[in-house]
């Protein structure tokens, strides 16, 4: 009779545990997303570079004015130098010196707003990306989801990517 005992008291222990188990696995349900390629993905989509090439166009057209005026003056200075007048030549370099000047000082300002620009839309997109997360998250019923970079290993069926590719749209 102990053996009997001892084997329904494992068997009741082994069905408790599964079922607990079970009951654990039902009570959170994770997925994961691959924010990076979504993100590449969305920016695309957005022609978030076409935007802003538009958005700057002004300020780049300027920039090649003045490197084209810069560039024309400097083959003048070779050119016709020694032909020139002293005062001629120093006048010309000095207003080459002002150009170049004003060309870093503009490429350096329009490197740094453009900078800007894109972070701004690389955190918008990452706002929307954020929402849809979470919406996917509520609807699925999911109670944690991660970021695909810090899961060792997933199963594919727990990536939510393309559901929130589809709720970003």
């Amino acid at each position: 009779m102990k053996p009997f005992i001892k084997a329904a008291g494992l068997g009741l222990v082994l069905v408790t545990s599964s079922m607990f188990a079970h009951a654990a696995e039902a009570a959170q349900k994770i997925g994961y997303v691959a924010t990076g390629p979504l993100m590449a993905q969305l920016a695309k989509q957005s022609n978030v570079q076409e935007k802003l090439r538009v958005e700057f166009k002004d300020r780049i057209a300027k920039i090649e004015r003045l490197e084209t005026k810069m560039k024309m003056d400097l083959d003048k200075l070779k050119r016709n130098g020694e032909l020139m007048s002293e005062d001629e030549r120093v006048k010309l370099q000095r207003n080459l010196q002002s150009m170049d000047s004003e060309y870093k000082l503009e490429v350096a300002n329009l490197r740094e707003d453009e900078r800007k620009r894109g972070a701004e839309e690389q955190r918008k997109l990452a706002e929307r990306i954020q929402k849809a997360i979470e919406s996917v998250a509520k609807k699925e019923g999911y109670s944690m989801v991660l970021e695909r970079q810090v899961v060792h290993y997933a199963s594919p069926k727990d990536d939510i990517s393309e559901k929130v590719l589809k709720a970003v749209k």
